[in-house]
């Protein structure tokens, strides 16, 4: 897919209206929406969800958005945020003896409480800052995230990242035009009941590039089978959403 020339630089403060409506690209397995685009020195990428299964599992069990400046899919350069909340449980109820649902909707101000509660973030693989920061801290390699719950009960995600920290150089040049990059978004689901201290969560695992990106499902090994009666099955699923792009440049 062709980049997206970033003209005026992204304000970093969890407000999506600086980024085109809707987003460009959504992904309905992992049932986020997301964005990227560049300028001469910085890296700019979103991601939006008003699905609150999905928002839940974000606040709760973390996020993390990765980068492959070969346009493939083995990252290299990783942010943290939010991180897993292990002490955060999920309300859950039996219903029926047999399945389990909400015991009720999350309200707005839990949500919000829980994006406040997330003021801490992790790097890894950048070379100069790599390591845990805090969110309203200003970092010396430039980079920085927000996460917030908008107006319209979005959960808002935004992020920037230098050109240097990735290429180390300053900015990119016109022979950096149409450069393959990928960034993944990957949502972490909680462990089902039936496999608890058996591994991971079980679920499943969402591949996408952008809009019309080719969506394949993978079983994680050694977990049962998506129980696809269970209407909170979305909140053991375990999604990548790839994004693969070339980089824009504008004189």
């Amino acid at each position: 897919m062709p980049g997206n020339w970033q003209a005026t630089p992204m304000v970093i403060d969890g407000d999506n209206r600086d980024w085109p409506s809707p987003y460009p690209n959504y992904d309905a397995q992992s049932m986020v929406a997301y964005a990227t685009s560049n300028d001469a020195r910085n890296l700019y990428i979103t991601m939006e969800t008003g699905d609150e299964m999905t928002q839940v599992k974000i606040l709760k069990r973390g996020l993390t958005v990765s980068i492959d400046t070969t346009g493939k899919k083995s990252p290299q350069f990783s942010i943290n945020y939010p991180l897993a909340n292990e002490n955060e449980p999920l309300d859950m109820v039996k219903n029926d003896g047999q399945k389990t649902s909400l015991a009720k909707k999350q309200s707005e101000q839990k949500l919000n409480s829980l994006v406040q509660e997330a003021n801490q973030f992790s790097l890894e693989g950048f070379t100069e800052c790599s390591g845990g920061f805090m969110v309203h801290q200003v970092i010396p390699c430039g980079i920085k995230v927000k996460a917030r719950i908008d107006e319209y009960k979005e959960l808002v995600w935004e992020a920037v990242i230098p050109i240097k920290l990735i290429y180390g150089k300053d900015s990119l040049s016109a022979t950096d035009a149409g450069k393959p990059i990928s960034v993944c978004f990957a949502v972490n689901g909680f462990r089902a009941a039936s496999t608890k201290g058996a591994g991971d969560n079980s679920g499943t695992m969402t591949n996408a590039a952008g809009m019309a990106g080719n969506n394949s499902r993978m079983r994680s090994p050694g977990t049962s089978s998506p129980n696809k009666n269970d209407p909170n099955q979305h909140l053991y699923n375990h999604t990548k959403t790839w994004k693969q792009f070339g980089l824009a440049y504008q004189r």
